[in-house]
């Protein structure tokens, strides 16, 4: 009996866990992670938030360099601040799920995947009053639920061209250098603007902000463009 259960686990760990993980993230199966014909322009994404001390600094910078960015929020936190969201909202950017907590989706069965997804998608719509369109899932972990539940809700899912490697704590001008070194035209960027979860650096966010304003102006100096998600998916220029 407990080989029976060590086989079904292992069976549904590789099958419904692990090859949709490879697919999503090698493949890039129905995920949206990069422009393939190399565009001229770069966006940026923010993970975990909204975050009472950090987000409100992000969206100063934002601001200050007019950019528009897609922040994934996590439904919980969005419920404790939703002030916080409709002011992401008002100052026009666009906000995507990131879950309702930061859970390991290959824990999660159908139903409790589809109420996740769900639940997520309904506290942030009751709080912006817009729908929402996309959808990262924590840690890019994928399982055949995912996919299916995804295009129920009609959501788009978006991973990064590469990991900026700011959620654990590093001197900005290192978070910096490394972004510039690898960054492309048609990529699109993923920063951390909370440091609360697993495996996070609670410092981390205000290294990352720092980081932020010497890449965006080094990512104008290698004259390409910071757009905003809605241009960047359907390869419309709307914002520099």
């Amino acid at each position: 009996m407990i080989w029976f259960f060590i086989r079904l686990t292992l069976y549904y760990l590789f099958f419904v866990a692990l090859i949709p993980t490879f697919f999503g993230r090698t493949f890039h199966y129905n995920v949206i992670w990069a422009k393939k014909d190399k565009t001229p322009w770069v966006t940026i994404t923010f993970d975990d938030g909204p975050d009472p001390v950090y987000t409100p600094e992000l969206l100063s910078l934002l601001e200050k360099y007019d950019i528009k960015a897609c922040f994934f929020l996590l439904a919980d936190k969005a419920q404790k601040y939703p002030a916080l969201v409709q002011e992401i909202v008002k100052r026009g950017h666009e906000i995507g799920i990131h879950g309702y907590r930061h859970y390991m989706n290959w824990l999660l069965g159908p139903r409790a995947t589809y109420m996740e997804l769900k639940k997520s998608v309904e506290i942030i719509k009751n709080i912006t009053g817009k729908s929402i369109h996309y959808y990262r899932p924590p840690w890019g972990l994928f399982t055949g639920f995912i996919y299916r539940y995804v295009r129920k809700l009609e959501l788009k899912i978006v991973l990064w061209s590469f990991m900026s490697w700011d959620w654990k704590y590093k001197k900005p001008y290192k978070i910096a250098k490394y972004v510039l070194k690898k960054v492309r035209g048609g990529n699109i960027l993923i920063f951390h603007d909370s440091g609360t979860n697993i495996g996070a650096d609670k410092n981390a966010p205000e290294a990352m902000i720092q980081s932020l304003e010497y890449i965006i102006k080094g990512i104008r100096q290698k004259n390409l463009e910071i757009v905003d998600i809605n241009s960047f998916v359907y390869s419309e220029k709307k914002s520099a």
